[in-house]
């Protein structure tokens, strides 16, 4: 393996991370109703969703405002 697809993998997971940090913030208001069944299922969908959307940062790196002018 290459030393550069290393760093690529490396950085890809390591901002995958972060934004899985802080897009998690968005559910945890929800920890305090667990014990309800549809709310623990709105609380998978939710963090599925924030786990798809951290691992696609990079697409929102280049579709932001700022990256086409």
């Amino acid at each position: 393996m290459s030393i550069w697809v290393l760093v690529a993998l490396i950085s890809y997971l390591l901002g995958a991370l972060i934004q899985w940090t802080a897009l998690k913030q968005q559910f945890q208001e929800l920890d305090d109703y667990t014990n309800f069944p549809i709310v623990w299922v709105a609380k998978v969908v939710l963090a599925t969703g924030c786990f798809l959307e951290a691992l696609a940062w990079p697409f929102e790196l280049l579709d932001s405002p700022t990256a086409t002018e």
